[in-house]
C-alpha cells in the first residue's frame, strides 16, 4: 500500500481538478468540455499503464488488459454540480483533518482511480489474469447515461462486472428508478420560482415570487426559516436547506418543499402540493409501496420551475422491484389529477440471490479487510451502471454506518477508507480474475 498511496492520490485529485459537470455539447463534446478533459485524461492514465484503450466519441471510453473473458469495472468520471458552502476548493482534492475532500471523491472519480491501481498492482506483481479485464468509463452517469447506451450499441458485453460506485459490504438489490417530471397550470399567484439544480439532488436552495401573501403564510414561513420580504407589488419568499442524494433524501432538508409548504394557504394546487410531498415514503400521495426483498419507496422532489403559464416539478422516485414504471405513474394521476407526468429518465430494478457466488465473492472480500464477518449484502435506492448489464454488481465505496456524502457539499473520503477501499478491490478482483 505504502507504494502506491502517493500516485493514487497524486492521479485522484488531477481528475477532481477538472471540473466535469455537464456543460453545453460542442464537437467532440456531447457532455461539455469538462467530461470530456475527465474521460481523456482517465484514458490516457490507463494507457499509461499498458491498457489498451479506446474512446468512443467521447461519450464513453474503455481500458482493458488480459485475454479471455471479459470482466467489466464499469465508473463513471462526470460529477453533480460544485454547489456553494465548501469548507475546501471542490476541485482541489485537499487532505483536511484527515479527509480527503472534492467533488467525485466519492462519486466516482476516486473509486475508479483505487479501482484501476488495485489491477496494477496485482500486475506489477507479475500476476497474469484469468480473465480480460476492461474498465468501462462514462461521461454522463448523473445526466441520463447516453454514455452507457452509447457504449452497449456497440462494444462488447462483460461477462460479470462490478461497479465502483455505491456501498459496501456489496448491493444485491437496487429499486427501480423514475424520473418524473410533473406539469400543471400555473397557481394563480405564482409569479416566478426557481429551485434545484438536478431531479437526483435535493435542492439547497429555493426562491419564489408571488403576487400577494396571506397572513397565514407569514406565519409558516417563520416556522419554516423561510425569508419573506416585500419587493414593490411581489412579495418574495427565499430558503435555504441542505443537499443531498436523491435516493436518500431524509439525508438532506429541501428548501423547495419549505417554500410550498409556508404557501399552502394560497391556492389549492399549493395545498395540494404541500399535502402530497409530506412524507419521503411517497404515502401522502398514493405511492407509499414497499415490499420484503426491496424495503420501501422514497421520493425527492428536485426541482420546480415555472415556463409560460405552467408550473414544473421534478420527482425522483425509487421504488420497490415488485412494482412497475407504470404502477408509480398511474398512481400519482390518480392523486394529483390536475397534473400531467412525463417520464424523463427510468432504470429497471437490478435482484441477485444473496447466496449467488458473484456476490459472495465480493462480500468475502470486503470480510477479509474489514473484519465484519456478519456483513450482509444490502439494498439501495441508487440507480448504479450494475442495471445496464445482465450480471453486474455496485461494490463500495461508502461505508456501512458511515455518513454517505455522495451529492453533498463537503463531499470528502476518510484517507483510512481510501486505503481500504483499494485493498477490498485489489483482493476481489484477485479473487475473480486472477
Amino acid at each position: 500500500m505504502k507504494n502506491y498511496f502517493d500516485a493514487m492520490y497524486e492521479a485522484t485529485k488531477g481528475l477532481i481538478n477538472i471540473n466535469s459537470v455537464q456543460g453545453e455539447p460542442s464537437e467532440n463534446a456531447p457532455f461539455g468540455k469538462g467530461p470530456q478533459k475527465a474521460l481523456e485524461y482517465s484514458l490516457t492514465l490507463a494507457e499509461s499503464m499498458g491498457f489498451r484503450v479506446k474512446n468512443i466519441d467521447n461519450y464513453v471510453g474503455w481500458a482493458e488488459i488480459g485475454e479471455g473473458e471479459l470482466f467489466g469495472i464499469l465508473a463513471h468520471v462526470d460529477t453533480v454540480p460544485l454547489l456553494d458552502g465548501w469548507k475546501a476548493d471542490p476541485l482541489s482534492a485537499d487532505i483536511v483533518d484527515g479527509e480527503i475532500i472534492g467533488r467525485g471523491i466519492v462519486d466516482d472519480k476516486g473509486p475508479f482511480i483505487l479501482s484501476l491501481y488495485a489491477v496494477k498492482s496485482l500486475l506489477d506483481e507479475g500476476k497474469l489474469p484469468k480473465m480480460r479485464i476492461r474498465f468501462i468509463i462514462g461521461a454522463n452517469e448523473e445526466s441520463g447515461w447516453a454514455c452507457i447506451d452509447r457504449y452497449l450499441l456497440t462494444e462488447e458485453i462483460p461477462t460479470l462486472a462490478i461497479s465502483p460506485d455505491g456501498d459496501f459490504p456489496v448491493i444485491n438489490c437496487e429499486k427501480g428508478v423514475a424520473h418524473l417530471e410533473m406539469s400543471m397550470p400555473c397557481p394563480e399567484h405564482l409569479v416566478d420560482i426557481v429551485s434545484g439544480d438536478r431531479v437526483n439532488m435535493v435542492p439547497d436552495k429555493a426562491v419564489a415570487k408571488f403576487s400577494c401573501i396571506s397572513d397565514v403564510a407569514v406565519t409558516y414561513a417563520l416556522h419554516y426559516g423561510v425569508r419573506l420580504k416585500k419587493d414593490g407589488e411581489l412579495w418574495i419568499a427565499e430558503a435555504e436547506g441542505k443537499s443531498a442524494h436523491g435516493s436518500t433524501p431524509w439525508l438532506g432538508e429541501n428548501a423547495l418543499l419549505k417554500i410550498l409548504n409556508t404557501v399552502a394557504s394560497l391556492d389549492n394546487t399549493f395545498n395540494a402540493l404541500a399535502c402530497g410531498f409530506a412524507a419521503y415514503d411517497g404515502s401522502k400521495c398514493n405511492i407509499g409501496l414497499k415490499d420484503e426483498q426491496s424495503g420501501s419507496l422514497s421520493m425527492n422532489v428536485g426541482y420546480a420551475k415555472k415556463e409560460d403559464d405552467k408550473l414544473l416539478i421534478g420527482l425522483d422516485i425509487r421504488f420497490p422491484i415488485s412494482f412497475t414504471h407504470q404502477e408509480i405513474v398511474d398512481r400519482l394521476k390518480a392523486h394529483f389529477d390536475f397534473a400531467e407526468f412525463t417520464m424523463h429518465g427510468a432504470h429497471p430494478a437490478l435482484f441477485f440471490d444473496e447466496n449467488d457466488p458473484f456476490v459472495q465473492a465480493l462480500l468475502s472480500a470486503y470480510k477479509e479487510v474489514t473484519g465484519e464477518m456478519d456483513a450482509k449484502p444490502m439494498t439501495i435506492g441508487g440507480a448504479t451502471y450494475a442495471r445496464a448489464l445482465p450480471r453486474a454488481l455496485a461494490f463500495g465505496p461508502c461505508f456501512p454506518n458511515k455518513d454517505n456524502l455522495c451529492h453533498h457539499v463537503n463531499e470528502r473520503m476518510n484517507v483510512e477508507d481510501f486505503i481500504n477501499t483499494f485493498k477490498i478491490y485489489r483482493i476481489a478482483i484477485e479473487k475473480i480474475c486472477f
